[in-house]
């Protein structure tokens, strides 16, 4: 097949500021990544070498980046490093559309957990937020006739294996970062976060790739 590319790279540690409310900035791939922060909840942080923090759930605050991959045969693979923040639970990384229902890191349904991964279902277990900074995986196979969802997780070890895989077939329509899609310019599910980086790629990454992906940033978030 051919070869895995990055199809998008925001990361904070490109940024010395929070982009101006209503910018549009080009990202890796040519997928633009649009700032709608009228409430100002949203700012950059030099911890860590670069982050962006969400530091009250404003629903009008959120990033919006990435491809659609919605159609069942695009296979894909979603990074991202990030950590909860007391105390507002919601939804992390979701799809920037109603359907398909897609999310990835934090959820706050019925209590605050991270290491979730849904495209259809859950794949993989969650544990509750502990404010620590977390490394996590999603990657779809592409093949709708016997689909296979994977998610890794890690922090201070070296992911060995999955944290679970099921056979569930679903994307996303382009991606929403602190909050579930409402519209336009409104989120739900607003959560306090701090996110360090989101990468895509457009096929799935090996648990080899995985780890080197962990290994080449787990200093910068201090394991």
């Amino acid at each position: 097949g051919a070869e895995v590319s990055l199809v998008l790279n925001l990361d904070a540690a490109n940024y010395s500021a929070m982009s101006v409310d209503g910018t549009i900035v080009a990202g890796t791939g040519l997928y633009t990544i649009t700032t709608l922060n009228p409430g100002g909840s949203m700012s950059w942080d030099p911890a860590n070498g670069g982050i962006f923090r969400k530091t009250t759930p404003a629903d009008t605050d959120f990033l919006t980046f990435g491809p659609d991959y919605s159609a069942t045969s695009q296979p894909y693979t979603v990074m991202m490093v990030y950590r909860s923040q007391p105390s507002t639970a919601g939804r992390l990384l979701n799809a920037n559309s109603v359907a398909p229902d897609w999310l990835l890191g934090l959820w706050g349904s019925p209590s605050y957990v991270q290491d979730v991964f849904f495209n259809g279902n859950f794949v993989g277990s969650n544990s509750p937020a502990d404010n620590d900074w977390q490394f996590i995986w999603a990657t779809y196979n592409g093949n709708p006739g016997t689909p296979l969802s994977q998610c890794y997780v890690a922090n201070s070890t070296i992911p060995t294996t999955t944290s679970g895989t099921e056979p569930t077939t679903g994307g996303f329509e382009n991606l929403r970062l602190f909050g579930r899609y409402s519209n336009a310019t409104t989120s739900s599910e607003v959560p306090t976060a701090d996110v360090g980086l989101v990468k895509v790629w457009n096929d799935v990454l090996t648990l080899s790739q995985i780890q080197t992906q962990w290994l080449t940033y787990k200093t910068r978030f201090g394991y």
